[in-house]
């Protein structure tokens, strides 16, 4: 009994020490920094986060940001893959075209903008756009109506490992 006792006890403090793993991390990963524009934070403007400090990313931040905007749009499209088949199947005659469904993030440009929240987590607002109609997207945020899944946003707490808020535009 004693045996059995001890043995509990200690795997119950081998497993208190051990970290859930947030992100699996590629050291060998590549994050092509050309199609990101880091703009500042703006405590004025609400619409992304509501409280928080500037910070700063690393190069390890930028991995995980583009490892959780992979992981997240990998859901994303698979869900919309399914909504695709299904329509296609129940109305033959409509003209639909998968790229109106699906995102291939190798085609947008991303702009990022960077807090520190009240609970000292490191945060990121990531907004995705396929159409350059602004030269300053490095400088200027750039916010549009509809536009279908040619632009879209969401939040990554880089500190969790995690990512909520995806908002894909809509079409008019």
């Amino acid at each position: 009994m004693k045996y059995l006792l001890f043995t509990l006890i200690a795997l119950y403090i081998i497993s208190c020490r051990q970290t859930p793993s947030k992100v699996n991390v590629s050291k060998e990963k590549i994050v092509d920094k050309s199609i990101i524009g880091i703009l500042p934070y703006d405590s004025t403007e609400k619409w992304a986060f509501e409280n928080g400090k500037q910070a700063e990313l690393t190069d390890n931040d930028f991995v995980i940001i583009e490892e959780l905007l992979e992981s997240r749009i990998n859901s994303y499209n698979n869900h919309q893959q399914k909504r695709y088949n299904k329509i296609k199947a129940k109305h033959p005659e409509y003209t639909l075209r998968k790229e109106d469904f699906i995102i291939d993030l190798k085609v947008y440009k991303r702009q990022y903008v960077a807090i520190t929240n009240s609970k000292g987590e490191k945060e990121v607002w990531v907004n995705c756009f396929c159409d350059i109609f602004n030269e300053n997207w490095k400088k200027d945020i750039v916010i549009v109506l509809d536009g279908g899944n040619c632009y879209f946003n969401l939040k990554i707490n880089i500190t969790k490992g995690t990512y909520y808020d995806l908002m894909v535009n809509g079409d008019a």
